[in-house]
This record gives structure tokens, sequence and C-alpha cells, in this order.
């Protein structure tokens, strides 16, 4: 088609000459060029704009109708939740019980302190939930709560392997009537990050023996409040135990990068639950009475860059070690456990499939992912927001994303079909109470938008926590509560944030109290 049959070719090689040709302008005078991009290239910029702006408009919602592009306003006034919704609190005995009445109590975590503790703190006496659990009690029917997560102390129970403490269990005997008097449904969680001291001695759950020691101790403790407890939680977030304990070494034992022990423990935590739960069902006098499920902690890993598949790649082999492979689990019976650079294990269990009635949902934020060859293994995690679309950041130093507790539902949904979902742990650390009120607004938006839009079968919400505890390796420094309190006088107050929390769970009431009139 073109004159006398000639050919483009080379041109005039500006593609290679353009700095000799900017020049030529330059001694023309000129000030401005017009110049095209090859088609090819506006169609990879379409299409890189597409994806990007497909992937943040499914990762992050406009909350505050500030995006010109897509002028999205959410009235987070629009929620909606069953009629026979749980509302509660969620705790672990280790945060706020302090020793009760001894004057310590040994196990893996009061070893760990004061050294693996943020400035060298100790738990000590903690909010002494153990002696005011009455009190508390009655700060949860306040807020309207019908039920409450807490973790039974196998370090006060069983300080002597083999030797149960009477006093310790009957204090359990009286919390749980009083909660019953209260109208206030127990959850209760066999592990929660806390055992006895000469369990940790024993090595703890790398050694294989010891699954035997912990099933047995969970039994006894079913037939012990069988009758007065009915939803039980086998283990919680076991690979933030196993990550913490293994990898990261900021929970005891404190070792780091020992991935043939975190995968052993992770197996040895999966082998347990399936073991807990088929012998309950056996010994229980009405096992369709009693429900059973493991807590799964879901943070998401996104790329840092969507378009890199460098870091693609990273944030998939990391999200998959940390929530893929259990979940695989649960839906297979087949465990894979990998990481690049490091030990492969397989673990499989026929029985996985069928052992959880519901799965507990603990949901807090994300995390971003870069792929970086000089680490090993070749990625960083980042925790702040600067590529996460969020200027709001918890004292956590991760982001509020409620964006990913729906994410984290739908997955649930589709991995673990026909399994009802409990939100065990959801909360925010504001020590200045400057975010709460809006966390709870836009986390309960997203709950409700995975309820109604995405029919996930959701039944109930447990806050992270009911009072400021202890928070782990970041001591006291961090406050989740709904309720403020003072560790001199051990005062109780609540928090101006936290009245969004009562005020929905009243609406809800009155609602279907009038339907029920």
């Amino acid at each position: 088609g073109i004159k006398r049959g000639q050919r483009c070719g080379m041109a005039i090689d500006h593609y290679h000459r353009y700095k000799e040709d900017i020049q030529l302008m330059r001694t023309l005078g000129c000030n401005a060029y017009h110049f095209s991009k090859e088609q090819h290239q506006q169609l990879s910029v379409i299409i890189c704009r597409w994806y990007l702006s497909y992937v943040y408009s499914s990762l992050y919602w406009c909350w505050d109708n500030g995006n010109e592009e897509k002028r999205i306003f959410i009235d987070t006034e629009n929620i909606s939740f069953p009629e026979n919704f749980l509302w509660g609190t969620a705790a672990a005995s280790y945060q706020c019980e302090g020793p009760g009445d001894k004057a310590s109590v040994a196990s893996n975590w009061s070893e760990w302190e004061p050294a693996g503790i943020k400035r060298g703190q100790r738990c000590g006496m903690a909010i002494d939930h153990y002696h005011r659990y009455k009190e508390d009690i009655q700060l949860m029917r306040t807020l309207g709560c019908n039920a409450y997560r807490f973790s039974l102390a196998w370090d006060k129970i069983e300080p002597i392997e083999g030797q149960y403490d009477k006093d310790v269990l009957a204090h359990y005997h009286d919390e749980l009537k009083e909660l019953h008097r209260q109208s206030i449904i127990p959850m209760i969680t066999f592990h929660h990050f806390v055992h006895p001291l000469w369990f940790e001695q024993r090595s703890a759950f790398v050694n294989s023996s010891n699954i035997e020691i912990f099933v047995r101790f969970v039994i006894d403790m079913f037939r012990e409040f069988e009758d007065e407890c009915y939803m039980w939680c086998t283990i919680n977030e076991p690979e933030v135990y196993v990550s913490g304990g293994y990898f990261t070494g900021i929970f005891p034992p404190g070792h780091k990068s020992q991935a043939n022990e975190a995968s052993l423990v992770l197996q040895h935590f999966l082998q347990a639950h399936i073991e807990i739960y088929d012998n309950i069902k056996r010994i229980a006098r009405q096992p369709e009475k009693h429900s059973i499920g493991i807590v799964k902690d879901i943070f998401q890993f996104d790329p840092w860059n969507p378009l890199n598949p460098l870091d693609i790649y990273a944030s998939h082999i990391l999200d998959y070690a940390m929530n893929g492979c259990i979940l695989d689990f649960f839906r297979t019976g087949y465990l894979k456990w990998t990481m690049p650079g490091s030990i492969h294990r397989t673990y499989v269990n026929a029985r996985a499939p069928y052992t959880n009635d519901f799965i507990g949902l603990n949901y807090y934020s994300h995390f971003l992912v870069r792929f970086n060859l000089f680490k090993k293994p070749p990625f960083e995690i980042l925790h702040h927001q600067d590529n996460s679309g969020s200027s709001l950041m918890t004292d956590m130093a991760y982001p509020l994303y409620p964006e990913g507790l729906y994410r984290a539902c739908i997955r649930l949904k589709n991995e673990l079909p026909r399994i009802p979902i409990y939100i065990t742990e959801n909360g925010i650390a504001d020590r200045y109470d400057d975010r709460r009120h809006l966390f709870l607004r836009r986390y309960l938006y997203a709950l409700s938008r995975a309820i109604n839009e995405a029919h996930c079968d959701i039944r109930g919400y447990f806050y992270w926590s009911l009072i400021d505890n202890f928070e782990w390796a970041e001591g006291y420094d961090m406050k989740f509560g709904l309720y403020n309190v003072d560790l001199q006088t051990q005062e109780r107050t609540l928090r101006d944030g936290s009245k969004y929390f009562q005020y929905v769970i009243q609406k809800y009431r009155e609602k279907y109290e009038k339907k029920n009139l």
C-alpha cells in the first residue's frame, strides 16, 4: 500500500537518536514537541490501568466518597443482622485473669517474661478478671451482649502434671453459672497460646507424644463442663502460635526461622484438633448439642505491586503457608506446608473435612508483601499504609481494613462451604479512642454485607476485647478494650468510641423484640 513498494524500516531512527533530535529542536528555538506512542504501547498502558483499577476496586472500598472516578458513597448505617445472632466479646485467660489465688503460675508465657515483652513488662495481676468476673459479666450485659468467648487456664488447672486444682475448677463452674444467670452463652477455648511450664519443658507441640497429653486434658475438661457449655474452640490460631514461636521468635519458645519445628507443630495441632473432635462426639451424652470448631486467623497477604509478578508470587506463597494450606486441609484432608528455601511437609488425615461444626474467624487487617531476593525466604512483609489505600492506622501498625473481613468471610464460604462462621475476634488497638467508633462502623458494615449480599452463614460476632488486657509481646501498651482499665485501681470505664457497638446490639434487640410481640 506504499508508493513504489517502500517500507518504513529504520525510519530516521528517532528511537535511538531522540537526544540528538531534541537538541535540534532547541537549536530551532522550540519549546514544545507533539509526538505519539505506538498503538501497542498505548494498549498496554490501557490494560495496566484497567487491571489496577479492577484490583484496587476489589481490595479497597471508597469509604469517604472522595474518589472522583468512582463516586461511591457507603452508608454504614445500612446494616442488618439475623434475629438469633450472637453478640459478644472475647478474652484469653492469661491476658485478663492474673494468677488467681496463687502468688504466681508457671507457664510458657510466665517464663517468657519479661525479656520477651515490650519494655520488659510482666502480665502480673492483669485486669484481675479471675476475681472480678461478676463485675465484668455485668459490663457485658450493659453492652447488651448475649455471648462470651474465653479460654480455660490449663496452667492454673493442671500446675503439676496429672494433678487438677479443684479450686480452679470450682472457679470456672462459678463463672459459667454467672454467665447463664445473666443469659450469656459461653464459648470455651481449650488452648489460647498458653500451657503449663512442665508441658513446655517436654517440648510442647514439637513432640508428637505430647498430643496425647493435651487431648487427655481437653477430654477431662469437656467432661467437667459438659452440662454448662455447648460451644467449644479446640485451638486458637495455630498458625499464629507457629509463626510467632518458631519463625519470628516473638512468642515462646522464641525460636527463629525453624521451619522443621514450625511445620511439625502445625501438623500436631491439626492432629490434636481431629482427635479432640472425634473424642468429644464419642463421649458426649448428647453429641448433637455440642458444636466444636477450630479458630483460624486470616490476615490477607496482598502483593505490594499488583503488576509485579514477583510480588504476586511472594504474596501467594506466604498466603498459602499461613492460610491456604490449613483451609485446604479441612476441605481435602491433605496438608501441604511449604516455604521456598526451607522444608516441605505433608500430612494426610481423611477425617479432617468432617471435624468442624463451625469455623472461628479471627480478623484484624492485611499485610503487603514485596519480593526481596536478599531475604530468606525471599520476601518482606510491609505493615504500613504507603501502598495499601488506607490512611488510617491502628496502634498495632497495620491499617483499618474492613474490606478484608468481607473478603475473609467469602473465602471461608467458598473454601469450606456449608460450615457456619463465627467472628471469634475482631478489634482495634486505639490508645486515644479516636478511631474505635469508625472501626466499628466500618467492620460491622462489612460483616453485614457479607451476610446479606454474599450470603455467608455468619452466626455471631465477638469483639476483642471487653477490657484492655495484656497484649502478649506488646504488654499493656495496646488498648483493645471497649472499657478502659486503670491498672492501679482496676476501675473500668466505657470508652466513648465503644458506644456504637452498644447502639447496634440494642437496635437489633429492640427490632426483634417488637417483631415477636
